[in-house]
């Protein structure tokens, strides 16, 4: 069985990677991206974490669910206290005899409470507050799932908002290089040609912009759906400073990662609490070998209409009638066809099973921990030489720039080297907020507050 929330971040982080390559494939659409007024809601990453605990649908669904087994344990403890009814009945009788129609009735309040039932409600009772616990596990697993996704949330906007900063700048500098290719072309010194790929090379990062605004925008609709905001509210998140974001990035020892998660991940005591739970199952199922005593007590009375004919009236009728009872009841199971011993035997391979499947959980997420721990350091390593490269790439696309504008090289040498800044751009991005992204999922992972 695998491990949900590492299946879960496999597929976010599939998810993280494909949004960047949509920079480059996305349909062309001029759209305007809205002015931020001053009454946009404005959020940190921890404004998010802490309004979608409150707000987010998934997490007010567990939380009922936590409310619900809270219930189901203080019925488990009332289970024990006596059960008192009251019973009322009132007729119309005949008498063919004395030819007569009376009215009779009778009334009874009773009461019962079980003494000893194999422990039974007891074990019902611890049954359920662990069933509380399981719900609040759970509870705090889906937490962890909206955690990551705000967290991912959170980068792509930084991410594009990142990345239409630097198109900015190259647009800016293809049409200062438009304008120079259009002076050089009026004088001959360059062909036709030249010049139109200039201007298609503008028009094509013109439209690069545009993209990533429409970009930002639906990763700013991912938000509000994660959050449960109007899709209509307008909200801004606040960026950390970048320097301080990346001095939380150091990554912990392998060691300490695995005795925190070990510590904290609720899927680990889901597991350990399955075991237990279905061990009070195997406990209640053995309370049906022994016998139940309960106690059970009443007092009733009643009248008789004919009665009253003959000077005894009603009151005196349920004076007279007024009677008590108390006893006890022992149930003694005999033969019950093997159904206990059946249900029993059962129970204890539920009990095998939930054991098979904890461990099973635990040697999984070590691995998983172990593998996860790896691909943070290889992010980490990805991003420093993708950081070293975009360098390297943008010093040599201005160099070309430089060089174009004397005449040195030709427009088409101009262009390949633009391509190969952004493409070594649009790297560096990926690799930069994937790592932050894995990171940051660490914390979550170690049960740490998550903070930019």
């Amino acid at each position: 069985m695998k491990f949900n929330l590492f299946i879960f971040l496999k597929k976010m982080k599939h998810t993280f990677l494909i949004s960047i390559l949509l920079l480059a494939i996305m349909p062309v659409s001029f759209s305007q991206q809205p002015e931020t007024s001053a009454n946009a809601l404005r959020f940190s990453l921890e404004d998010c974490i802490r309004y979608a605990e409150n707000h987010n649908y998934t997490l007010q669904t567990a939380g009922l669910n936590v409310n619900s087994s809270e219930i189901s344990l203080r019925q488990a403890k009332e289970n024990i206290a006596p059960s008192v009814s009251a019973s009322v009945s009132q007729g119309l009788g005949t008498n063919h005899y004395q030819k007569s129609v009376s009215w009779n009735g009778n009334y009874g309040i009773s009461a019962g409470m079980t003494l000893f039932n194999g422990l039974s409600n007891y074990n019902s009772i611890k049954q359920s507050k662990l069933q509380v616990e399981q719900s609040q596990l759970q509870l705090e697993q889906n937490k962890n799932s909206i955690k990551i996704s705000l967290i991912q949330a959170f980068l792509n906007i930084m991410m594009n908002e990142d990345v239409l900063e630097y198109q900015q700048k190259v647009l800016k500098s293809s049409q200062e290089q438009m304008e120079q290719g259009e002076q050089q072309f009026r004088v001959g010194k360059i062909l036709e040609s030249e010049y139109k790929m200039l201007q298609a090379q503008y028009t094509s990062d013109l439209y690069n912009i545009e993209n990533t605004k429409i970009n930002i925008q639906n990763n700013y609709l991912t938000l509000k759906n994660l959050l449960a905001v109007d899709p209509a509210a307008e909200i801004r998140i606040v960026r950390p400073d970048s320097a301080t974001l990346f001095k939380s990035l150091e990554i912990p020892a392998l060691q300490e990662l695995m005795t925190r998660a070990k510590n904290y991940l609720p899927e680990l005591k889901i597991k350990e609490n399955a075991v237990t739970d279905a061990e009070y199952d195997v406990k209640i199922q053995k309370s049906n070998f022994y016998p139940s005593l309960s106690l059970n007590a009443g007092i009733s009375t009643g009248y008789n209409g004919n009665n009253l004919a003959e000077n005894l009236g009603w009151g005196t009728q349920l004076w007279h009638g007024l009677g008590e009872n108390i006893g006890l009841n022992l149930s003694i199971p005999i033969y019950q066809r093997s159904m206990v011993r059946h249900n029993v035997q059962q129970a204890q391979l539920r009990v095998q099973q939930a054991e098979l499947s904890q461990k099973e959980t635990e040697y999984q997420i070590g691995r998983e921990l172990q593998q996860y721990y790896l691909d943070v350091l290889s992010a980490q390593n990805d991003y420093r030489v993708a950081e070293a490269q975009k360098d390297a790439y943008e010093a040599n696309y201005n160099a070309y720039s430089f060089k174009f504008k004397y005449g040195s090289v030709t427009a088409v040498d101009l262009i390949q080297q633009q391509t190969n800044y952004l493409n070594q751009l649009n790297k560096y991005m990926q690799t930069k907020y994937a790592f932050v992204l894995e990171r940051k999922i660490l914390d979550v992972m170690m049960g740490l507050p998550v903070t930019f």
